[in-house]
């Protein structure tokens, strides 16, 4: 089995690859318990812990809060998704965000230790893996955001001067994608939540018309809702999707029991974030 991790930003990042690969790709959501997960993440068939269960043992309880305790730092393993057809695991993580890549380096330093075990060499559910990597443009940009992840990630991965946006790289250690999320080829700033608006939009027209109305009505100039569109659209999304969800986040609100499944099986950007995920060129053929 071969296993892409694939690094987003944010819960609804990952709510949306998840959703992306169900809706194009055919993939399965899984939810068995951390002890039944193919090894290197859950135990497998090996005897030893997964690479899950000893990062959560990392944490020093006794030095958290408890509301700490029930919400792990970033990076998280979120969900995993599973490929049958092609015997591929797609294991999504939250990030910090793009000033997180330390955090994430130690991830990745970690699964490559366990991997290479020699004691267990052989004995993995997960043979191979490839990295992905999912952020927002934001007012950066493209380019700017490419620049910065070959910048914080070459060290690791080696040279990546030929990665670009939607494309992969085979480099000497695994293969390393890079994805982000902006406006169109001709404004190549923004965000995931400029392409959920119009797929909420599609969904809950009247809805989604009240809860902008309200939002754009009662928001004050030093509201954080006011600072950035992205802002914004999140709380106009999340007011629209609260009368199944009362309460909920926007992880939920666009969430399988939330946005309908054809918004994303009709969503071009949930075509091509699916493609890319699946198109990873691994290494060795």
């Amino acid at each position: 089995m071969k296993a892409v991790l694939v690094f987003c930003e944010g819960r609804h990042d990952v709510v949306f690859a998840q959703r992306s690969l169900g809706a194009h790709a055919n993939c399965d959501w899984i939810d068995d318990p951390i002890g039944k997960l193919p090894s290197p993440f859950g135990p497998g068939r090996t005897a030893g812990q997964g690479l899950i269960s000893r990062r959560l043992e990392r944490y020093a309880l006794d030095d958290l809060t408890l509301q700490a305790a029930a919400h792990p730092s970033p990076p998280c393993f979120e969900s995993l998704v599973r490929d049958a057809a092609n015997d591929a695991l797609f294991v999504l993580v939250r990030t910090p965000g793009k000033g997180g890549h330390a955090a994430v380096l130690d991830l990745l330093r970690d699964l490559d230790l366990t991997i290479t075990d020699e004691a267990a060499a052989g004995t993995f559910d997960v043979s191979d893996y490839a990295a992905a990597f999912l952020f927002d443009a934001d007012q950066e940009g493209v380019a700017a955001t490419l620049t910065a992840f070959r910048n914080h990630y070459r060290a690791h991965f080696g040279d990546l001067a030929s990665v670009e946006h939607g494309k992969w790289v085979a480099t000497n250690t695994v293969p390393v994608g890079f994805f982000v999320f902006h406006r169109s080829a001709q404004d190549q700033t923004g965000t995931l939540e400029d392409h959920l608006a119009p797929m909420v939009v599609s969904a809950w027209p009247a809805r989604y018309a009240g809860a902008r109305g309200f939002v754009d009505r009662y928001r004050e100039a030093n509201d954080k809702v006011s600072g950035r569109d992205a802002e914004r659209l999140k709380a106009i999304i999340t007011a629209t999707g609260q009368f199944d969800h009362p309460g909920d986040p926007m992880s939920v609100i666009i969430g399988r029991t939330g946005l309908p499944r054809a918004q994303f099986t009709t969503s071009p950007l949930s075509q091509e974030l699916a493609d890319f995920l699946t198109g990873t060129p691994w290494n060795g053929g």
